[in-house]
């Protein structure tokens, strides 16, 4: 990690500790809840309770009858996809890899205070690098550390490869974050998300550069493509441009000229609205 990157990650994590509050924390764990409810105890039965909760072999047992009682499985698998492709080095404002470094730390700081168990997929149009499921605060500064240094070995995106390893390696259900720009020439990549919602909670995390999207060229304009590393020269018109699809998911959309956290204050009130 060079002296430019350390004082990036530093000054987003003293940014990110400043922002979350009681509110970012309440929200975030309102928003998602556990999965499922694990046994906790038996009490005697009450008049009123729900017969399918009688515990038959300890009310034989004690010949009275009595109650399993459940708690919520509050840990969460968390996992977060990040996109390190070529194109998410450009931006005007700030570079869109920045928005993006700033999302992952404050996500994991949120799961770190939820107790959450988080795991992180590097991809480009490969996977980079896999960091197993970890919680703690140790293990976010790790987290962090393995992001800022990763040399990507590839520049193009390929989200549905990324996909596919996540399916392989994460069998427990999870929530399952997606921070990309989107811009991937293999336009399948909305199926196996779908397919990857089957079991688990997908959530697109749209970040982009909105220049990209209302370019005000005129005339002969000369190219650079961050991904292949070509130059090429095209005629250019005024043209408003659509976001890449994010399909039928309830996503984050982040752009690199706005700050963060209202977007994501917004998309925790909603799911927690949804119920």
């Amino acid at each position: 990690m060079d002296s430019k990157e350390a004082a990036l990650l530093k000054k987003i994590r003293l940014e990110t500790g400043k922002k979350i509050n009681t509110t970012f924390s309440g929200e975030y764990r309102s928003a998602f809840r556990g999965y499922g409810l694990s046994f906790d105890a038996v009490r005697e039965y009450i008049p009123g309770d729900d017969i399918r909760r009688i515990d038959w072999n300890v009310s034989a047992r004690m010949n009275h009858l009595f109650i399993k009682e459940y708690i919520e499985e509050r840990e969460l698998s968390v996992v977060f996809m990040v996109d390190l492709s070529g194109s998410t080095d450009f931006g005007v404002s700030r570079k869109k890899g920045e928005v993006i470094l700033e999302f992952l730390t404050m996500m994991l700081y949120l799961a770190n205070m939820n107790n959450d168990r988080v795991s992180v997929i590097l991809f480009s149009d490969k996977v980079e690098k896999f960091i197993r499921p970890g919680k703690g605060r140790k293990y976010v500064l790790k987290v962090l550390d393995e992001v800022i240094k990763c040399r990507p070995e590839s520049r193009g995106t390929d989200i549905s490869a990324a996909a596919d390893f996540m399916q392989r390696v994460l069998k427990k259900r999870s929530v399952v974050f997606v921070i990309s720009d989107f811009i991937d020439a293999e336009k399948d990549y909305l199926l196996r998300l779908r397919l990857m919602s089957k079991k688990h909670d997908v959530i697109p995390v749209q970040v982009y550069d909105p220049v990209e999207y209302g370019m005000n060229l005129f005339g002969l304009t000369e190219y650079l493509d961050l991904e292949t590393g070509r130059t090429f020269l095209s005629e250019s018109i005024p043209v408003k441009l659509k976001l890449p699809e994010t399909g039928e998911f309830d996503s984050i959309k982040l752009r690199t000229d706005e700050q963060i956290e209202i977007p994501i204050l917004k998309f925790f009130s909603k799911r927690i609205k949804a119920g």
